[in-house]
């Protein structure tokens, strides 16, 4: 029998963690996908987890989900109602990801689901046993295209287990820490809602700033992009800059090795965009959300470069690039601007020259430089709120990985 113990430990704890058969601490079960054929199989209200789920996953608690079964599902098929409180296991697609049955519900084939002995095991406890065991899940997938792994790897599944009372105090801080993040991933929601709901009042003129005596700005211009961008074609063509930008919907512009984990560039860059602080963006590629290409200001304070396919632009000031990123990060007005101007082509290429995207639809925006820097400030104060609380989820997953790391053995 193999004992050991963890790094960092409860003072009140001292016993030899043991190392047992999982079967041993739980009763396995798994699931099914009751036929398709009928339609009274589907549509009720038990809770079927599926692959399309892998969202929900990793998140403790598991409520909710895609697709919904019937009794008569159940009824008709090998798919068990399992209790809540049991933990789930993806052995398929999206392998080793877990969580906890907040309801009582049913789970596809691909999916093993332990209901934990009471006077044995912690539901929770074997929930981050299983979080940090995910490396080996997907190590030991088999599969060519799509990778699994078979039942007989969970009936020899073995773990170094603690007394219950311990399990039990591990579980509970991990579970307060994940609370404190949940708690600081809603904050940052909540923010990004609000700066999206201002955005929208802001761009449609239902909020406006005032000037220093209590005046409004003069009314708003309407404006093309060939009035307040132009364009430049400056390549690295000396390789002078070697930083490689990505484009990001949500990060913006970011080094592309920090954003991708590696450099998909060319070993020779001299056919590049070189782009500069405050420059705009358009990549005419598409992603989720934006179908025709996002477009986005560098504000990253430094010069790199970009595919050539990129267009690049230089703005009339700082602040009013800003305006433009703050205006087409809301996807409708990328969609609504870009539309009449795209066509697609093979593979989803986007056909529109920089020419083109200088010429779209006259967009309204502030004529005064005094109004365009206070949205912007005010909108940038927001973004640092935003960035501040993203610091705070990365810092305590941060802790939570150190914590499971060494209260694990």
């Amino acid at each position: 029998m193999i004992m050991q113990k963890p790094i960092l430990r409860f003072p009140e704890f001292s016993d030899n963690w043991e190392m047992k058969l999982l079967e041993d601490m739980a009763i396995r079960g798994s699931g099914h996908t009751p036929s398709k054929a009928f339609d009274n199989y589907y549509d009720g209200n038990i809770p079927w987890v599926s692959l399309a789920d892998s969202k929900y996953l990793d998140q403790g608690f598991i409520e909710k989900t895609t697709i919904t079964i019937s009794k008569d599902g159940i009824k008709n098929s090998s798919a068990v109602l399992h209790k809540s409180g049991c933990v789930l296991l993806s052995r398929d697609a999206g392998i080793g990801k877990s969580a906890v049955m907040k309801v009582d519900m049913a789970v596809s084939q691909h999916f093993i689901v332990w209901k934990p002995l009471e006077d044995k095991l912690s539901n929770w406890f074997l929930y981050y046993k299983l979080q940090i065991h995910k490396p080996e899940f997907e190590r030991i997938a088999i599969g060519s295209t799509i990778k699994t792994i078979g039942l007989p790897y969970f009936k020899s599944l073995t773990f170094n287990f603690p007394q219950l009372p311990e399990q039990t105090k591990i579980a509970n801080f991990l579970t307060a820490i994940d609370e404190k993040i949940q708690a600081l991933k809603e904050k940052k929601r909540l923010l990004e809602e609000y700066k999206k709901g201002l955005m929208q009042k802001i761009f449609s003129q239902e909020i406006r700033f005032k000037q220093e005596d209590g005046s409004y700005f003069p009314d708003w211009e309407e404006k093309s992009l060939r009035e307040i961008l132009t364009e430049h074609k400056t390549r690295n063509l000396k390789n002078q800059v070697e930083e490689v930008f990505s484009v990001a919907k949500n990060k913006g512009v970011i080094n592309q090795i920090e954003h991708l984990g590696r450099s998909y560039a060319s070993e020779i860059t001299t056919n590049y965009k070189v782009v500069y602080p405050d420059d705009i963006i358009y990549t005419k590629s598409p992603t989720s959300d934006f179908p025709f290409g996002i477009i986005k200001q560098n504000k990253l304070n430094r010069t790199g470069i970009v595919s050539v396919l990129y267009g690049v632009f230089t703005p009339r000031n700082k602040n009013l690039g800003l305006l433009l990123d703050y205006y087409f990060s809301i996807w409708q007005n990328t969609y609504n601007y870009l539309n009449p101007l795209v066509q697609k082509g093979a593979k989803n290429t986007m056909n529109i020259g920089n020419n083109d995207f200088l010429n779209g639809e006259e967009l309204y925006l502030p004529s005064s430089t005094i109004e365009q820097q206070k949205i912007a400030k005010f909108l940038t104060s927001i973004d640092e709120k935003i960035e501040k609380v993203g610091q705070q989820i990365e810092e305590a997953q941060t802790f939570k990985k150190g914590l499971l790391q060494q209260m694990f053995v």
